[in-house]
C-alpha cells in the first residue's frame, strides 16, 4: 500500500469515525439541549401569565371607563341606541316612528363590518337636529351617514308633520 492509499483511508477512517460518534454522543445531546430550551421558554411563559393577567385586567377596567364616558354600556348597540333614543325623546318633542332591524355589509377586501341603523323619527325640525346633532357628538354608536327631512300631512285631521330617517352606520 503506497502513501496516498494510506493517507486516504486514514481520512475516510476518520469521516467514519466522526460520523458514528455523532450519531451515537452527540446527537441525544443536541435534541436534548433543543428539548430543554423549549421547557425553559414555556417555563418563562408560565411564570409571566399573573402579570399579563394583571394588565389585561387594567386594560380591561380602563376600556369600560372609555365606554362609559363615551355613553355605550351592555353588549348590544341596538339596544343602546333605542335607550339613547327613548330618553332623548322624553326630553324633547318627537317620537320614535320605525326602528329597523340592521343591515350588516362585510367588505372582503378589509374584512371589515359595516352595520347600518335605519330609523324614523317623527317630530319638530329643532327636536330632530338637535337628536342628530346628539348622537354625533355626544353619543359613539358610529357615524350619521344619511339625514333625509319628509314633510307629509294626515289627510284624516288635516295637519302636516315632519319626517326624519336616520341612517346611523358602524364599522368595525
Amino acid at each position: 500500500m503506497t502513501q496516498k492509499n494510506k493517507n486516504i483511508a486514514l481520512i475516510i477512517g476518520l469521516i467514519l469515525v466522526l460520523f458514528v460518534a455523532y450519531q451515537y454522543g452527540f446527537a441525544k445531546t443536541v435534541a436534548l439541549r433543543k428539548e430543554v430550551s423549549k421547557l425553559q421558554d414555556q417555563k418563562e411563559a408560565y411564570q409571566s401569565a399573573p402579570t399579563q393577567l394583571a394588565a389585561l385586567a387594567n386594560k380591561e377596567k380602563q376600556l369600560d371607563e372609555i365606554l362609559k364616558k363615551n355613553n355605550v354600556e351592555g353588549n348590544s348597540l341596538q339596544n343602546n341606541i333605542l335607550k339613547v333614543l327613548n330618553t332623548l325623546s322624553a326630553d324633547s318633542e318627537f317620537a320614535i316612528i320605525a326602528f329597523e332591524e340592521p343591515h350588516s355589509y362585510l367588505d372582503e377586501s378589509s374584512q371589515k363590518t359595516a352595520t347600518t341603523y335605519n330609523f324614523t323619527l317623527q317630530g319638530d325640525y329643532t327636536s330632530l337636529i338637535n337628536v342628530v346633532y346628539a348622537l354625533e357628538q355626544t353619543y359613539s354608536f358610529g357615524n350619521v351617514i344619511h339625514v333625509s327631512f319628509e314633510k307629509k300631512k294626515n289627510f284624516r285631521t288635516g295637519k302636516s308633520f315632519l319626517q326624519c330617517q336616520v341612517l346611523l352606520q358602524r364599522i368595525s
